[in-house]
C-alpha cells in the first residue's frame, strides 16, 4: 500500500477517544527504563524511591547490582527458489551482570540533577562490555500539575511496546492524571546510538486521564532516522516485508487499564502505524494490538510480594521504535510478529528480588523470499537494591 501521509482522522480519533474515556556519555549501551506514572515496568527497572530530607542541597545515591541469565531459540525459513526453502536455526546465551548507581543532586523540594553509572558486563562476549560510564544526566523539576526533565534520561513510554530508549532532549508535563481533564506530555529530541545511522529525531504527545478504575492513554509519535537506511539486501528483495527498517514512522497510539480487583488490571494497547523506507521505495500502514492481564502488586521492602503478566502480541513492525521486550523484534524484519510473553517478579528479600520470563513469537506476514520465523526466548534474574 503507498500512503504518502499519514491519515489525520485516525490520530484525531484516537486523541478524542481518551478524552471521553490519559563527561562522556555512553550512546552504546542497552536501554534501561525508568519508573513510569503507573509503576508497570519491571521491578528490576525500576528506581527506588529516594527519601526527601529538610535540607538542601544534598546528595543521594541508590543502585541495584543485577545477574540475568538467558536463552534465545531463533529460526527462519528462506525461499532461494520457487521450490527450495533454507532453513536457519540459531542458539543465542546471555549471561550479564550489571551495576548502577545513581547519584542525585537534589537543590530543593522541586529541582534536582539526575544521573546514572553503569558498568555491564556479559560473561558470554567480553566484546559488548559496558565497563563504568555515565549513562544519564538531565535536570528534573517536578511540582504538582508541571513536571520538566531535560538532558539525557530514559524515555519509556506506556508500557513500552512502541519505545524504550536513551534520548537527548526535553520532556514536560501539564496536569496530572488524576486531576481535571488529566495531563498532556509534550516530548522533542533524538534518540542516542552507536552512530547516526541508528539515530532518530522526533517528537510526541501524550494525554493520560483516569475515571475511577479506567485509565487511558493515546500517543502520537513522529520520528525519522538522521541518516536514510540503504537499500535492503539483497538488491532483489526491492519493496518488500522482507526488507528491514524505516526512515520514517508515525505511530498512534491508545491504551485502556481497567482494575479489575485491587490485585488484578486487564489493559489493552492499540496501535496504528505508518512507515517509509526510501531507498527502497517501500511504505506501509498497519494496525494491531498487545492485550495483557497483571496480577499482584510490587513491593520491594515486603518480602513475598509479587506481580505476574501474561501478554498477547499482534504488532506491526512501523509501530516499533525500541520494544522494551527482551525478545529481539528486529529479528522479523517488516512482517511485524505475534505471539506470547510472561513474567513473574518476587521479593525474595527485602530489597532482592528474582524474576523469570519467556515469550514465544512469530512472524505475522509471509513474503515471496521469507516464510516461517519463530523466536522462543527466556529468561531469569537475581536483582539487588540498594
Amino acid at each position: 500500500m503507498n500512503t504518502k501521509s499519514f491519515p489525520p482522522w485516525k490520530t484525531a480519533a484516537c486523541l478524542a477517544w481518551a478524552v471521553l474515556i490519559p563527561l562522556g556519555l555512553s550512546a552504546s549501551s542497552p536501554a534501561v527504563p525508568e519508573r513510569p506514572v503507573d509503576g508497570t515496568a519491571p521491578l528490576e527497572d525500576q528506581e527506588i524511591p529516594v527519601t526527601e530530607k529538610n535540607t538542601y542541597p544534598y546528595v543521594d545515591i541508590h543502585g541495584d547490582y543485577r545477574w540475568l541469565w538467558g536463552r534465545g531459540q531463533f529460526r527462519a525459513d528462506s525461499r532461494t527458489a520457487p521450490d527450495k526453502v533454507r532453513r536457519h536455526d540459531e542458539r543465542i546465551y546471555l549471561t550479564t551482570r550489571r551495576l548502577r548507581l545513581f547519584p542525585f543532586i537534589h537543590f530543593s523540594e522541586k529541582t534536582s540533577l539526575r544521573t546514572q553509572l553503569e558498568d555491564l558486563r556479559n560473561d558470554k562476549d567480553a566484546n559488548a562490555d559496558h565497563h563504568l560510564y555515565l549513562g544519564r544526566l538531565y535536570v528534573q523539576h517536578e511540582q504538582a500539575r508541571l513536571k520538566v526533565e531535560a538532558g539525557r534520561f530514559n524515555y519509556y513510554l506506556l508500557d513500552g511496546n512502541v519505545i524504550d530508549k536513551k534520548v537527548d532532549g526535553l520532556r514536560l508535563r501539564l496536569g496530572e492524571r488524576t486531576t481535571g481533564p488529566g495531563s498532556l506530555t509534550f516530548f522533542a529530541g533524538r534518540t542516542t546510538g552507536s552512530d547516526d545511522r541508528h539515530r532518530l529525531r522526533g517528537w510526541s504527545l501524550l494525554y493520560s486521564s483516569q475515571h475511577g478504575r479506567l485509565k487511558s492513554d493515546a500517543a502520537y509519535l513522529d520520528f525519522r532516522r538522521l541518516q536514510d537506511l540503504p537499500s535492503s539486501r539483497p538488491s532483489l528483495i526491492g519493496q518488500s516485508r522482507a526488507g528491514t527498517g524505516f526512515d520514517e514512522q508515525r505511530i498512534a497510539e491508545w491504551r485502556l487499564m481497567y482494575e479489575l480487583t485491587p490485585k488484578l488490571t486487564a489493559s489493552l494497547d492499540l496501535l496504528h502505524a505508518w512507515g517509509r523506507h526510501d531507498a527502497d521505495g517501500y511504505d506501509t500502514t498497519d494496525s494491531g494490538f498487545v492485550a495483557a492481564l497483571t496480577y499482584g502488586h510490587l513491593d520491594e521492602q515486603q518480602k513475598g510480594s509479587y506481580e505476574a503478566w501474561i501478554r498477547y502480541y499482534d504488532q506491526p513492525s512501523a509501530s516499533i521504535l525500541y520494544h522494551t521486550m527482551d525478545g529481539d523484534t528486529t529479528f522479523f524484519r517488516r512482517m511485524g510478529f505475534c505471539g506470547w510473553g510472561a513474567r513473574l517478579d518476587y521479593i525474595v528479600q527485602p530489597g532482592l528480588s528474582w524474576a523469570i520470563e519467556g515469550f514465544s513469537l512469530k512472524n505475522h506476514h509471509d513474503t515471496a523470499w521469507t516464510g516461517d520465523f519463530r523466536e522462543t526466548v527466556i529468561g531469569t534474574s537475581l536483582t539487588a537494591y540498594f
